[in-house]
């Protein structure tokens, strides 16, 4: 726990530095600008020329932690992951892409584990003839979450590792587009030209041409 506290915070005055000092600017190619960006080759030299990283590939591997663990930059088409080539990225607001819930009490992102029931004990489980799983602990879980809680079995180490990932529980939403009406609106995109998909398309868009609803 102690080992795992100091690497964020580590990683956290990494990440301050590491925005602080990697050039930002407006950036061309293939006659489309990208604005506001860095290169991911000079964000490596940084890495090594300040000796947060020892190599070039170690720089790499930081790099891929402060993307993928501290959500602190995407690419700019989010189609690579960070590394020691000519490639753009820029840096992401806070809650841009939403974000996970943190326990206000030990500081770390809430985990299908912690809403689970206590874990049998290796010595208790040697004895059982049928292995005994989690079972979600209701009271301490996001109304919003109870459905999907209820619905995976059993609740073992690859089940909560899956929830992890496609329904993390209490999900922090992304912050919305702010009109200067006062709205809020969020990019939407729908995937699938089937019954689900035309008419989420229709109706997110407001269109009610006959065409569409067809």
């Amino acid at each position: 726990m102690k080992a795992e506290e100091d690497f964020h915070k580590d990683l956290d005055a990494i990440a301050e530095a590491f925005k602080a000092n990697v050039k930002i600017e407006d950036r061309k190619y293939l006659l489309k600008t990208y604005p506001q960006c860095f290169v991911a080759r000079e964000a490596v030299d940084f890495l090594v020329q300040s000796g947060a990283a020892a190599s070039r590939q170690d720089a790499v591997e930081l790099g891929r932690a402060l993307q993928q663990t501290s959500f602190l930059f995407e690419h700019v088409t989010r189609d690579h992951q960070f590394s020691d080539e000519y490639l753009f990225f820029r840096f992401l607001d806070e809650g841009e892409r939403g974000t996970l819930k943190v326990d206000n009490q030990t500081g770390e992102t809430v985990e299908w584990s912690k809403l689970l029931s206590p874990k049998i004990s290796s010595t208790e489980h040697d004895r059982l003839w049928q292995p005994k799983f989690r079972a979600p602990d209701f009271e301490n879980l996001h109304p919003k979450d109870v459905h999907v809680a209820s619905q995976m079995w059993p609740m073992d180490t690859y089940n909560t590792t899956l929830l992890n990932h496609v329904h993390p529980p209490d999900w922090q939403d992304p912050k919305a587009n702010n009109g200067k009406d006062g709205s809020s609106t969020y990019d939407l995109v729908v995937i699938g030209g089937g019954t689900g998909g035309l008419i989420s398309a229709s109706g997110s868009s407001g269109c009610r041409c006959q065409s569409c609803l067809d």
